[in-house]
């Protein structure tokens, strides 16, 4: 596993260098590990020409694609960025903490384009470190009900919520609660931008063979 870790971090290193030659005007997005049902993936993001930053907080995760692929479109892959998560932290700016997931790795090396949705914990007692998209659609399928002095900073990933979606109160939320009243658990929001990248499966290092 740590040989693993160390191949991984170098592969990310000489990605990352590359990146750095081709000359955009914006820094270049660097590879970043993201999660296949708990298994590692290697995310390089690839030039589009629009020379428009995809962020998050602190982080790049790609260059976006055009204004007209703001929709959703069936051909592209999902990007998750799960809030909040442990996987990538920022000492200053803690409210981004977060995990990326995606719904499948590419096989062919052939850039694909992908579709982002932020994935905001609404219920504070939903288990964290969510690392696979069944778990994603699985809590946003679950309900709950805020008891009666719920308020906006209860919520897990109030500071992306008002940032990304305009929510500063819990009366914000009231669009996407049920006929019954309740919440999802989380929530999952298009995140109406795209970008081009490869998604690699990282196969571990193969056991050492024991010495006769």
């Amino acid at each position: 596993m740590f040989r693993h870790q160390i191949r991984l971090l170098f592969q990310l290193g000489v990605l990352a260098a590359a990146a750095g030659l081709s000359g955009s005007t914006h820094p270049a997005a660097k590879p970043f590990i993201a999660y296949h049902d708990g298994a590692s993936i290697l995310f390089s993001p690839q030039a589009t020409g629009t020379n428009r930053p995809a962020r998050f907080g602190p982080w790049i995760l790609g260059e976006r694609l055009g204004a007209s692929d703001e929709k959703p479109r069936d051909k592209r892959l999902n990007l998750y960025v799960v809030v909040p998560g442990s996987q990538y932290h920022s000492p200053t700016h803690p409210e981004y903490d977060h995990n990326l997931v995606v719904n499948k790795y590419t096989v062919d090396g052939k850039a694909r384009e992908w579709d982002i949705f932020w994935c905001l914990a609404l219920d504070p007692d939903l288990p964290g470190d969510l690392r696979s998209e069944r778990e994603l659609l699985l809590a946003s399928q679950q309900g709950f009900r805020p008891p009666e002095a719920f308020s906006i900073e209860d919520v897990p990933a109030n500071a992306v919520l008002a940032e990304k979606l305009n929510v500063f109160a819990i009366g914000g939320l009231n669009r996407y609660r049920r006929k019954d009243g309740s919440l999802p658990r989380m929530l999952i929001v298009l995140a109406r931008f795209a970008v081009l990248a490869t998604a690699e499966q990282q196969n571990p290092a193969p056991p050492k063979k024991s010495g006769r």
